[in-house]
């Protein structure tokens, strides 16, 4: 594993806890150590503290409810960093509810995954175990796919299982995560080479980059999993036992490592990598036989569309949608949504449920953060109450 500083060396991962409850964190540390290195901070500025001198931090875990510095000001400081190690840190906070109205809210605000208080060991320690893994993967594969595609030994690598024998290891992780009720995930990656200036459907880039690449995914993907090269310039992977948000967070960041890798020697070019993800829920209609087919499919429907879109990262169902409608409203699409995650950072189910545990004063501390919408509405009340009108 590749290291940001000497201080980073150690085996073990360091995790980050964030809570002002010492009950919380001792809790959280109950579960993770053994595994886990770990830090604590006691609310949202010594977190932040912590981040910017410690570069062996791999995971944050994050309360909502802090004093001086909330979970969401913190994610919002980590999301707008200009330090790469932290503005791309995986966040998961941690919250009593698991309301999807509350994971949605924490996901718009930048938390890679929520879990509630009463999670259990094992479930914990497998997130964290893919999350932290997930924060070195970028920069080795950049660092990686440099060093093979420059690298003069080019016959050193390892032959990927062929379209056929992928397709029936992958079955047989579809048949198993069904069969335990897990899930299961197919990532279908497109690369290709585009001029900035041109239109037109993006060349095929040399032989050597889509060979590392190869080597790359089959060095960084789990033992449990199964990648192949399906494609001129086409890779899928089967994956299993993965939550669906890391497994895009893995594809992202893999997708991000190639286009940044210093790869071509032609500076005009620009290196594209999409990647299509399907999740077995979306193709759980189907019948038994047809389903990896079906989600093979669909992935690579996605992938094909996000390069003839010039678009660099992640397509899923959302991301298929926006860039259906066209390419414009993808980009004003994730500026809104980043709009309203800063609006709604705080909004007032929170804030009531703040007044309600007895924590009247931070509540206070946020009403300035409600939405444009609702301002005029909570100016109205306060005026009214000052002039005595019922």
């Amino acid at each position: 594993m590749l290291t940001d500083t000497p201080a980073a060396l150690s085996l073990k991962p360091r995790i980050l806890i964030a809570d002002d409850s010492r009950i919380v964190r001792a809790t959280l540390i109950k579960h993770i150590e053994g595994m886990f290195e770990f830090r604590e901070a006691l609310d949202g500025e010594q977190a932040w503290e912590a981040l910017l001198i410690d570069p062996s931090i791999r995971v944050v875990i994050s309360d909502l409810t802090m004093p001086k510095l909330d979970g969401y000001g913190l994610l919002k400081r980590i999301r707008a960093s200009k330090i790469g190690r932290i503005r791309n840190m995986p966040v998961v906070v941690v919250s009593g509810s698991d309301e999807q109205a509350e994971r949605d809210r924490a996901k718009a605000a930048g938390a890679t995954d929520l879990i509630t208080k009463g999670i259990g060991t094992a479930q914990l320690l497998s997130r964290l175990d893919i999350l932290s893994k997930l924060v070195s993967t970028q920069n080795e594969f950049e660092r990686g796919l440099e060093a093979l595609v420059h690298s003069s030994d080019v016959g050193d690598h390892v032959e990927l299982p062929s379209p056929q024998e992928w397709a029936q290891r992958a079955e047989e992780m579809r048949s198993n995560a069904a069969r335990q009720n897990r899930n299961f995930v197919i990532l279908n990656a497109c690369i290709g080479l585009k001029h900035p200036e041109l239109d037109g459907y993006p060349a095929s880039p040399p032989f050597s980059v889509i060979n590392a690449i190869g080597q790359l995914l089959h060095r960084t993907v789990r033992l449990s999993d199964c990648v192949a090269r399906t494609g001129e310039n086409e890779f899928t992977i089967a994956t299993g036992s993965i939550h669906f948000d890391s497994a895009r967070n893995f594809a992202e960041r893999v997708c991000r490592a190639i286009a940044n890798a210093n790869l071509i020697g032609d500076g005009q070019m620009d290196l594209i990598a999409s990647c299509g993800v399907v999740s077995i829920a979306e193709c759980a209609s189907a019948a038994a036989e047809d389903m990896l087919n079906d989600m093979r499919q669909l992935a690579g429907e996605r992938a094909l569309l996000g390069l003839q879109k010039g678009v660099t990262g992640v397509i899923g169902n959302e991301e298929e949608r926006l860039l259906q409608q066209g390419e414009s409203l993808l980009t004003q699409s994730l500026l809104e949504q980043q709009e309203k995650a800063a609006d709604l950072a705080i909004d007032l189910a929170t804030l009531l449920r703040w007044i309600k545990e007895g924590k009247e004063e931070q509540a206070l501390l946020h009403i300035n953060k409600l939405s444009v919408e609702l301002q005029p509405l909570l100016n109205l009340l306060l005026s009214r109450q000052k002039a005595g009108t019922p």
